[in-house]
């Protein structure tokens, strides 16, 4: 150990021991994880052929580009977008109860409900 620097042999990365606590300092790449996780998520959901079922549902859904997820640009838009998208997914798992989200719901319960369903699925 010098300078409170350690090589981790397991994974290449030099981590920081702060009061023996260790820290990962991770390569510049590192920011832009969050952008190739977005890109996934959108392949998945052309995967399950979103363009031709939740896009089909109303107007207030559109399409998502590769990089919606990542910014924020306008945050009430992106959070009714992905709590829809997060109830499609619970009613296209079979659960076709499940009531979609509407704009203006308390996003408390929302999101409430979303965890619920999911616990659901999970137990069953």
């Amino acid at each position: 150990m010098e300078d409170g620097l350690e090589d981790d042999q397991s994974n290449g990365h030099q981590t920081e021991s702060t009061n023996g606590l260790e820290v990962a300092e991770d390569g510049p790449g590192k920011e832009y994880e969050v952008y190739i996780r977005n890109e996934e998520l959108v392949d998945k959901l052309k995967l399950l052929n979103y363009e031709d079922g939740f896009l089909k549902l109303g107007v207030a859904y559109k399409p998502i580009s590769k990089h919606y997820f990542v910014k924020s640009v306008n945050v009430g838009e992106q959070f009714f977008l992905f709590t829809s998208l997060a109830a499609w997914l619970i009613k296209k798992s079979g659960e076709e109860s499940y009531i979609m989200p509407q704009e203006f719901d308390d996003p408390n319960s929302t999101i409430a409900n979303i965890l619920a369903a999911a616990k659901n699925k999970v137990r069953s």
